[in-house]
């Protein structure tokens, strides 16, 4: 390898180790602790409005779980985000070394982003085994009338903890390209505030060190 492209790969390293020690220390907290288990990788698929980012912040907590919003650590690693292909792999590539950092360290891990194609949700399913971590896939759904009051809301909202910008036309664009999952998932309806709050229930006991693998959806 010549000169040049050993400086290439050594500036790439580096870009990654320093995105990589931005995302930990934007995601710490020092009252999160280790799991006595193996550790739980949950990672959300689901479009724009959806409903997987507010059903992440409630499941966190009874996890104790780190959450790697995707739409948020884009903001923290580009100050005017292009959203552009290279970018976005930049992004992932640096959440998903965050992720095996913290599940290394015996910490259970959310990835919150719409992970729509297996393409997308593949390097997770590396992570998790390289981390030796229990992996769970869930998968939210809404009816599109649902999700086009929730995106109208959403641009109009001024929460702080509202990390997306996504709108209508994001939404059908994505759509047009998503895949159901073809590994085990659970299927989380967000517009049924009934299977809302059973999902969770079952989440948080599938995620239990005393009775995880026996439920379906970890693997």
């Amino acid at each position: 390898m010549t000169a040049p492209g050993r400086q290439t790969l050594a500036s790439a390293a580096a870009r990654l180790e320093a995105d990589v020690s931005r995302i930990l220390q934007a995601s710490a907290n020092p009252a999160h602790t280790a799991t006595s288990d193996a550790p739980v990788l949950i990672l959300t698929i689901g479009l724009p409005g959806s409903g997987k980012s507010t059903f992440a912040r409630r499941l966190a907590p009874q996890l104790d779980a780190v959450i790697l919003e995707s739409d948020a650590l884009r903001r923290l690693l580009f100050d005017s985000p292009a959203y552009s292909r290279p970018e976005t792999q930049r992004l992932f590539v640096a959440l998903h070394g965050a992720a095996r950092q913290l599940l290394r360290a015996r910490r259970n891990v959310i990835i919150d982003a719409t992970s729509i194609t297996d393409g997308d949700r593949r390097p997770a399913f590396h992570v998790a085994e390289q981390a030796g971590a229990r992996l769970l896939l869930l998968n939210f759904t809404a009816p599109e009338d649902v999700i086009k009051h929730r995106l109208a809301q959403r641009l109009e909202s001024a929460d702080p903890q509202e990390a997306s910008s996504a709108g209508l036309r994001v939404y059908r664009r994505m759509a047009a390209r998503a895949q159901a999952p073809s590994s085990e998932h659970w299927n989380v309806d967000t517009s049924n505030a009934a299977e809302v709050e059973s999902a969770l229930s079952r989440v948080v006991e599938a995620c239990r060190p005393s009775g995880g693998r026996a439920m379906g959806g970890i693997r």
